[in-house]
């Protein structure tokens, strides 16, 4: 282990769609949502008043968000896709992966999630005083996440 902290700059997102294995989604300026946290309820013990016991309940995930600059209608037409309900393929759960990449864009950790599905698309803050990037981003949803490498 070197010691060195890896950049958040050199990254890939892979997902896994039913018949299109290991296909890159697009390109992404941003990634965010790497999370999971353990939920805790607390019990009240009859007799024990110096503490109140920690159960440990269900993991939660935070929803994935990733961001890109608008070029195409591919995103929207992916999750278009879940909202009519276009066939079996367009409606499946799927896998994918993030991956972090060093400066020679070799893996150096790879974080993959699972059974996940888009659950929202936000479209372009349009503002005629602004010179910004016009900017997309699709928010998935999924049940487990889990680093690979």
């Amino acid at each position: 282990m070197s010691g060195v902290p890896f950049g958040s700059f050199g990254f890939k997102v892979e997902v896994n769609i039913p018949g299109n294995s290991g296909e890159m989604l697009a390109c992404f300026q941003e990634v965010s949502g790497l999370s999971v946290q353990l939920n805790v309820t607390d019990l009240v013990e009859g007799g024990v008043n110096h503490t109140t016991r920690k159960l440990l309940g269900n993991a939660s995930y935070s929803n994935i968000v990733l961001k890109r600059g608008l070029c195409d209608a591919g995103m929207f037409d992916w999750i278009n896709s879940f909202v009519k309900g276009c066939g079996t393929t367009a409606m499946s759960r799927f896998d994918g992966y993030i991956s972090i990449l060093d400066d020679a864009g070799q893996v150096v950790k790879k974080y993959k999630f699972e059974n996940a599905i888009p659950v929202k698309w936000d479209g372009p803050t349009l503002n005629v005083m602004s010179d910004a990037i016009a900017t997309e981003s699709l928010e998935l949803a999924h049940e487990g996440l889990s680093v690979v490498s």
